[in-house]
């Protein structure tokens, strides 16, 4: 209805502004990604182990469906991984048939479907308008694993072995030493989740502030699981992902190394008990006669032999690796596992495994770096992480066996489609960061 103006002419009656629609939660997604971590139901909430690996798989497929992840082309990253996933699944099933071994099927389809959900979860973290809602979930459920740590450090041992934390369940060191697993059948499957997830959530914080607040969730536990793997891991992630990020701003660089020694400084001196412990593991590493040492060097000349001698394209079943492995390392070999990642896969599923894997890593650290590339340009940090985390897993998969956790290879996954820019979404979550959003130096002297 036309209204009268003040000046006596007719005018049409003002549209009301719509109300600001407002934000979505993605609770779904949130949940699926919180409930990542979790290889079994813990055992304070159900006797008896419980493995929870095809519940999360249905879990991540159902998000997947939920953000239309099937209605995309296939990129070089999920074409390797879907062969990967489908050479898995032959291995374990024909080829392991034509052989006479038994078949374990849920083993079997836990293998293949491992890498799958990573690419469900890749083409996810794709889009733009989900990506503040992921870095949120994570810096949750990396929060929830830091409190399950300190949990499990503060109830002892004992205490956990009475709620049924025995058989099946491995926390302790070649000392003999009892530490944390959090969520995981082990620590050093538990401190290569932390090393690629926390390495991708510090790089990938907007501020300093939240770096150094990320970074103190993730190494709390981390230096809890006594994990050198994954204390080395970590810290060459760190280097590379802010190195990147020093070349567009180099005094965020300066000020949170700054903070770090600082604040690394003050707890040395405040409680230097708290560091004995690091610091005596640590000093391990280069010991060649220490006997963790000697084990993986063993384990490794008895998995490249056994393997290439034997059925070097298919490589063997994961029941026949204590005996053959076992007649050229010994005693190492009743640990029942190479201690890496590439030879782990070399003894499982021969040179056609290894190379798909290393494609994975190859084409995952180039496409990593192109983002960086962009990420230079729109101050995003979402590209940083992705390459931190890449490194941290490939400097992991070096020294222990994690890519049988589908925890592991599921986050790996995540945080490369967090880091990516290549999938379409709004405008305004492609806008780059504001530079008033970052702290100034000023206002961290001050």
């Amino acid at each position: 209805m036309a209204m009268l103006s003040d000046r006596g002419r007719l005018t049409a009656p003002a549209i009301p502004e719509r109300p600001a629609r407002r934000e979505r939660r993605h609770v779904l997604l949130t949940l699926t990604i919180l409930a990542l971590p979790f290889s079994y139901v813990p055992l304070e909430l159900l006797p008896g182990k419980v493995s929870v690996t095809l519940a999360v798989f249905a879990l991540v497929a159902a998000t997947g469906i939920r953000y239309g992840v099937l209605r995309r082309r296939v990129v070089p990253l999920e074409g390797v991984t879907l062969a990967l996933s489908a050479f898995i699944l032959v291995r374990l099933t024909a080829i392991a048939a034509l052989e006479g071994a038994p078949i374990d099927w849920v083993d079997a389809l836990s293998s293949a479907l491992a890498p799958l959900g990573g690419v469900v979860l890749f083409r996810i973290a794709q889009r733009p308008d989900v990506k503040d809602a992921c870095l949120r979930a994570l810096r949750w459920m990396l929060l929830l694993l830091a409190m399950v740590a300190l949990y499990q450090e503060a109830a002892g041992l004992a205490w956990l072995q009475g709620r049924g934390y025995a058989e099946g369940f491995y926390y302790f060191t070649f000392e003999g030493t009892y530490r944390p697993f959090g969520t995981f059948l082990s620590p050093t499957v538990f401190g290569a989740f932390l090393a690629v997830a926390g390495s991708a959530l510090v790089c990938m914080s907007r501020t300093v502030r939240d770096a150094l607040v990320s970074l103190a969730i993730v190494a709390v536990p981390l230096a809890l699981t006594q994990t050198r793997a994954a204390w080395i891991a970590f810290a060459l992630a760190l280097a590379v992902g802010w190195l990147l990020r020093s070349r567009a701003r180099p005094v965020h660089l300066t000020l949170g190394i700054a903070a770090a020694v600082w604040g690394a400084a003050f707890v040395v001196w405040l409680v230097p008990s708290a560091v004995d412990a690091l610091v005596e593991r640590l000093a391990t590493i280069s010991d060649a006669g220490f006997s963790s040492n000697l084990a993986r060097v063993r384990l490794w000349e008895g998995t490249v032999e056994a393997t290439l001698d034997g059925s070097p394209l298919v490589g063997f079943p994961a029941e026949r690796f204590t005996s053959l492995v076992g007649a050229l390392a010994g005693q190492y070999a009743d640990f029942g596992h190479a201690h890496s990642n590439y030879l782990q896969l070399l003894f499982l599923y021969g040179l056609i495994g290894l190379a798909l894997f290393v494609a994975i890593l190859v084409i995952a650290l180039i496409g990593a770096l192109r983002d960086v590339t962009t990420a230079a340009a729109t101050g995003a940090p979402w590209a940083y992480g992705a390459v931190a985390a890449l490194v941290a897993f490939a400097v992991d998969s070096a020294f222990e066996t994690s890519w049988t956790s589908f925890s592991v290879v599921a986050v790996l996954y995540f945080v490369l489609g967090l880091g990516s820019t290549a999938a379409r979404g709004t405008a305004r979550s492609m806008e780059p960061i504001r530079a008033d959003a970052l702290p100034s130096a000023r206002g961290w002297v001050r």
